[in-house]
């Protein structure tokens, strides 16, 4: 089966082909297509270099925060979402209090949850623009079709066969 894919369909999966996430036969012709199409290799490109620039400044940031304590790395996202109780809470607010890298990372996880947030927002009611499910399905589809055909075939050999002993009882009785 050979399936090409629009430039819509690879922008809508290029997340899953950066993060190995689809199967070898959609990778391929995700393949194909970055091989004909300039304009989506360079998407490509560009969403690979950003994610090593913020691989390397995350990187660059946990060692210079190296003085924090795991627990706050491991708390801070519930801190940011509500979700510790108090003795936890009044920890976290004592460590960005007293630390600067502390309140930096505060101000960047919350920074975070603002982006996705609104991201979440101005996407939520946009279900047309979201083809990633649609393409997967279409694409993955491994419906075998012969034993769809293989139902319709016995149901009429079903009836034709009724047909035919209704047939004969019907004259001999």
């Amino acid at each position: 089966m050979n399936k090409e894919l629009t430039c819509n369909q690879v922008s809508a999966l290029l997340n899953f082909y950066i993060e190995d996430k689809l199967n070898p036969r959609l990778k391929e012709y995700i393949n194909l297509h970055l091989e004909k199409c300039p304009t989506c290799r360079k998407k490509i490109e560009e969403l690979q270099n950003i994610l090593k620039n913020y691989r390397q400044n995350s990187q660059s940031q946990k060692e210079k925060s190296k003085n924090l304590p795991n627990e706050f790395y491991t708390n801070l996202s519930a801190y940011v979402d509500n979700e510790l109780n108090l003795n936890e809470n009044i920890k976290i607010k004592k460590m960005t209090i007293s630390n600067p890298n502390a309140r930096k990372e505060l101000e960047t996880m919350y920074k975070y949850k603002k982006i996705l947030q609104s991201s979440y927002e101005k996407t939520k009611d946009d279900i047309k623009l979201d083809f990633s499910k649609q393409i997967l399905n279409e694409i993955q589809d491994n419906n075998d079709y012969t034993t769809n055909y293989f139902y319709k075939i016995a149901g009429v050999f079903v009836i034709l066969i009724s047909a035919i002993i209704g047939g004969f009882i019907y004259l001999y009785f």
